[in-house]
């Protein structure tokens, strides 16, 4: 039996190699244009005054920009942005040789927390002293283990851009804890390849990588995975996967759950993705791989999960991709703090605004928030 395998293993190679192309093979490396780009950057530094909006290219002076593996923000630039959309205030961003919203970083003094994010975690509507990252540093000095904090948010990014951050810049840093500022629309892909090598041995075998390839590029059904989350095809099936799951219907989504699904359908191209089976089967195993690089580089791995403000609002609890969070991460032993029931909390018991739209915490909300990430790292550092 084991010499009929080793065989027909044998025979399979060699047909592979005779009739069938060469399979594409991706080799991951620093790329060398990122550091010449913060090289020019750092160079020439940057004054820039825009009004209402920081978005991408073709908006004016460009603060954020594209870049092979997502959006950055710009180096060593100093950005006045007035009549901001989110509060209508002048706001004044400042990033650091790295693009970071952040001041310059010198020696280590104290465990140093880096946190990745999105818009929610840049905050690039508020004076940077009242941003979550910083308030959280500002109320560790009153404690007896003050921390540094290190702001690496980056407007309308996922969880693959965070990634890429990460092994670019973020371990340059020296973190003692990576912090993954998570949000329900981060199954939303930047532009990137998907890489399936084999390891070991079988590296060496053009059949091990054509099989490999097989199996990493058709979903379940054999139905091939397109690598744009809003294509018309995935669209439609998560769309139908999550009708089928939560059965949308009539009423205020505030006070009805099947009004509440109804609202899942209707914001579906932001935060609504996070209730369907295919979001999560992009987003666990770049989860995965960001403990794997922070356990490889000495950090301790957490996540903060933040809610959409229609979670917080709800009579109800509807905390689905919450749930799912926590099981991803329980798996790989990564504590998570879930934002939820902190604020669904403090919301019943006063009138405060938490949230400026339907996800950007105030002023007082990022008080609140930073509160409970603070005591969060405290407890699992």
């Amino acid at each position: 039996m084991v010499a009929g395998v080793a065989g027909a293993l044998l025979l399979g190679e060699i047909a592979v190699r005779m009739w069938v192309p060469p399979p594409e093979r991706a080799r991951l490396t620093v790329s060398s244009g990122y550091a010449e780009r913060l090289d020019a950057e750092n160079a020439a530094p940057a004054r820039l005054r825009m009004e209402g909006s920081v978005e991408g290219p073709g908006s004016g002076p460009v603060l954020y920009f594209y870049t092979p593996t997502g959006m950055r923000l710009r180096a060593n630039t100093h950005a006045v942005i007035e009549h901001h959309r989110l509060g209508g205030g002048t706001v004044e961003v400042r990033t650091n040789s790295l693009g970071y919203r952040n001041r310059e970083l010198g020696p280590k003094r104290r465990p140093r927390v880096l946190f990745l994010g999105d818009s929610i975690t840049v905050q690039d509507y508020l004076p940077e002293e009242e941003t979550i990252v910083r308030l959280v540093e500002t109320l560790s000095e009153r404690t007896r283990a003050p921390l540094e904090t290190v702001n690496a948010g980056v407007g309308a990014i996922g969880s693959g851009t965070e990634l890429a951050i990460l092994l670019e810049t973020g371990f340059s840093v020296h973190p003692d804890v990576v912090v993954l500022d998570w949000y329900l629309n981060d199954a939303q892909p930047s532009a990137g390849v998907e890489a399936t090598v084999p390891t070991g041995w079988l590296r060496h075998s053009r059949l091990a990588e054509l099989l490999l390839a097989s199996v990493a590029t058709w979903a379940p059904g054999g139905r091939r995975r397109d690598l744009s989350v809003f294509s018309a095809e995935i669209d439609a099936q998560w769309r139908a996967q999550v009708a089928a799951d939560f059965p949308p219907g009539p009423g205020h989504y505030l006070s009805s759950p099947a009004a509440f699904n109804q609202r899942i359908q209707d914001l579906f191209f932001d935060w609504g993705s996070a209730w369907s089976d295919g979001a999560w089967e992009r987003m666990a195993p770049i989860i995965a791989e960001m403990k794997r690089q922070a356990d490889l580089h000495g950090a301790r791995f957490l996540i903060v999960a933040f809610p959409v403000a229609e979670q917080v609002r709800a009579r109800f609890l509807h905390d689905h991709p919450q749930r799912r969070l926590r099981e991803v991460a329980g798996k790989l032993g990564v504590p998570v703090l879930d934002l939820l029931p902190v604020l669904r909390a403090r919301v019943r018991e006063s009138s405060e605004r938490v949230f400026w739209d339907w996800c950007h915490p105030s002023p007082e909300g990022s008080e609140i928030i930073a509160a409970a990430i603070l005591e969060f790292l405290q407890r699992a550092i």
